[in-house]
């Protein structure tokens, strides 16, 4: 039996391989619970302050801990080790930095980085059922794990950003997305949409905005205000997606008002048809195309309003001097339509003339905005709700904010 137990401390010491002055002393095995322990300690050391870095003698120890660990052979592996303090001339008694765990987490670094890049693969529901690690663990571990990316990231701004609202909770609750479109990410996620709620964020690093370059965004006043005043030096663009977001608004409300002026039947057929008014026409497969043929025949004036949406998409492959000459043509026949909605958005897309030039000069595509809004709405589904609006924000930031989240082993002694 003694023998035994001390092949698989050994064999442990070889698994583990925990870093110097700690070595594995015991191993218990309990192959009934799938479970095995394993307690470690260490020799006599300096161990460095966790404050300073300063190594410091040991002036005792915390009582044990437990931490889970990688599974060893289809066991689950937990680690027992009591963790010295040590005596700082600057901080006084603190516990130690030890390179196998993260303080504030009850795993193990491994366990960590293994748990980090399953959740950004996995819902945590599905990391849960494959490590047996609870719900709560996880969220914890996905919250260090984003406090310490925006710890590395620093206080740089995006050269190029993106302002974008996003409805998350009941009762029309929204966020402001700020996206990094040079290295397409999501920067941050702001509480609220209104000018006095989101401005604090933007003052906090407003010696750092003046460094921006570019600002994509709608075209409600308040994103402009606030790149006016903070990033002056940008150029306001108004991209391909809320452009066409405003000429979309203009075709379902040209539908709303033709559908009163039919029979019900025709209604009926035209509310089971009124998404293929909104897709470009790439996008239409064969089952929509019919359905939209069919739509378009009782509903010619929603079909014109569609036509003069889809020739706004077509101009924004133009060269900006060409776009220009080219969208007084568009103007003139959106505003002589007899299309009362289209033409409304035709005066509201010339007031915002300038940004949308930008946006064509600078390049600026929706690519990067339909697919972060993806993604979201993808994060919001598998979390089936958020209980507060920070996990919202947390759960964005890992899955889309590209930060350098895994931990690193400190130096213990």
């Amino acid at each position: 039996m003694e023998s035994r137990k001390m092949d698989l401390v050994v064999f442990y010491q070889s698994v583990i391989a925990p870093p110097k002055p700690w070595k594995v002393t015991r191993v218990e095995c309990f192959g009934d619970a799938l479970r095995v322990d394993v307690w470690l300690e260490h020799a006599p050391s300096m161990f460095r302050c966790p404050e300073c870095m300063a190594e410091c003698p040991v002036h005792d120890h915390a009582p044990e801990r437990v931490w889970r660990h990688l599974d060893t052979c289809e066991f689950q592996t937990y680690l027992h080790a009591r963790l010295p303090r040590v005596k700082c001339k600057e901080h006084g008694i603190v516990t130690a930095c030890v390179p196998f765990v993260t303080p504030q987490t009850s795993v193990t670094m491994p366990m960590e980085k293994l748990c980090i890049k399953a959740m950004q693969e996995c819902t945590l529901e599905g990391v849960e059922k494959l490590f047996s690690v609870t719900t709560r663990k996880l969220q914890r571990i996905q919250n260090l794990a984003v406090i310490r990316g925006l710890e590395r990231r620093g206080e740089e701004t995006p050269l190029k950003m993106g302002l974008d609202e996003k409805q998350v909770f009941a009762r029309h609750k929204y966020f402001t997305v700020i996206t990094d479109l040079k290295d397409r990410k999501v920067f941050d996620v702001v509480d609220k949409r209104k000018i006095e709620a989101i401005t604090p964020w933007f003052e906090e690093r407003s010696v750092n905005l003046l460094k921006t370059e570019l600002v994509a965004m709608d075209m409600s006043a308040g994103y402009a205000n606030i790149a006016t005043k903070f990033m002056p030096f940008a150029e306001i663009c108004f991209d391909k997606f809320h452009v066409i977001q405003v000429l979309n608004k203009a075709v379902d409300s040209t539908r709303k008002d033709e559908q009163k002026n039919m029979d019900e039947e025709q209604r009926k057929e035209m509310f089971k048809s009124r998404f293929c008014f909104l897709y470009g026409k790439e996008n239409l497969n064969t089952k929509n195309r019919e359905k939209f043929a069919q739509a378009s025949i009782v509903a010619k004036k929603t079909a014109r309003a569609w036509a003069i949406k889809e020739s706004m998409r077509d101009l924004w492959d133009r060269t900006p001097p060409d776009f220009e000459a080219q969208f007084k043509h568009w103007y003139w026949w959106a505003t002589h339509s007899r299309l009362q909605h289209v033409a409304k958005a035709a005066k509201t897309l010339k007031r915002h003339l300038t940004g949308i030039v930008n946006a064509v000069l600078y390049g600026i595509t929706n690519a990067l905005t339909e697919g972060l809004n993806s993604k979201i709405e993808a994060i919001k589904r598998n979390a089936c709700g958020f209980r507060n609006k920070q996990n919202f924000r947390t759960a964005v930031l890992f899955h889309c904010g590209k930060l350098d989240m895994m931990p690193k082993p400190l130096t213990s002694h």
